[in-house]
């Protein structure tokens, strides 16, 4: 079913940081952060400081068509500008994953499936369906699962709920992911309850996965400063920061699914 919203179309919001002189980093943001949160800042920050121009993508948080209001501009602003290093979160994650370009790519969160469970995962089928745009559904997202340092304000900011448009779109983006590239680095959470962290952890070989502790925004944890450093190596060094024999090179089991 074509869907007719009454709103105007979404699309991304780009604000550019620190020396246009320095090396080029995108940084693709989750649903609902803007770059003057100040959780989403301090990373910013950070990232300039550490001598990166910082080009942070704003995303909509009630698109309907994944590819076109999403991904396409996003790929279309890299080719522009020749940006070969992508760091994403959350849905960042999966607009990145989509991207299909020759960039190095360091995922933070990833949203590459559903946290459902129970009731909510008996639901979700229904509700995806129904063909409308309008924000029907909680989004179940609370200041406690995004972290410890996340201000009340700034969960306020984002839409209290989502639309099935949304969800759909949404879910089939999970379900044409591409193959994972071997140069990429996957940070996770093991006690996410945001997006499904074993779907991360089938989807990654365990050498490029580094998990942290934390919720599902580093940057608005406590330990933030400790996974910074290793956020920061890998987008200097690549994968190799995280391979056996590098500093900090121990991981924990990737989570998997039960056969």
């Amino acid at each position: 079913m074509r869907l007719r919203p009454r709103r105007r179309r979404p699309t991304v919001r780009v604000t550019q940081h620190g020396d246009p002189l320095d090396d080029d980093l995108l940084f693709v943001l989750g649903w609902g952060n803007k770059p003057d949160h100040r959780s989403v800042e301090w990373l910013v920050d950070r990232l300039t400081h550490a001598g990166y121009h910082v080009h942070a993508v704003e995303l909509p948080t009630n698109g309907w068509d994944f590819d076109s209001q999403y991904v396409d501009p996003v790929r279309a602003y890299v080719l522009d500008r020749g940006i070969d290093l992508v760091l994403s979160h959350s849905t960042g994650g999966l607009v990145g994953a989509h991207l299909d370009l020759a960039v190095r790519q360091v995922f933070l969160s990833p949203w590459w499936g559903m946290a459902l469970d129970g009731f909510d995962k008996m639901l979700f089928p229904l509700i995806r369906r129904l063909p409308t745009t309008r924000r029907l559904v909680p989004s179940g997202i609370t200041r406690e699962s995004l972290g410890e340092l996340k201000l009340a304000a700034e969960v306020a900011d984002a839409p209290d709920r989502v639309s099935p448009a949304f969800l759909r779109t949404i879910r089939e983006a999970q379900q044409t992911l591409p193959p994972f590239t071997s140069r990429n680095v996957v940070f996770y959470s093991p006690t996410d309850s945001v997006v499904d962290v074993r779907t991360i952890g089938e989807r990654t070989p365990a050498s490029n996965l580094v998990p942290y502790d934390g919720e599902h925004e580093f940057f608005a944890s406590e330990a933030r400063e400790r996974t910074l450093s290793k956020v920061l190596d890998v987008l200097d060094a690549g994968v190799e920061a995280v391979r056996p024999g590098a500093a900090d090179g121990e991981h924990s089991e990737p989570p998997r699914s039960a056969d």
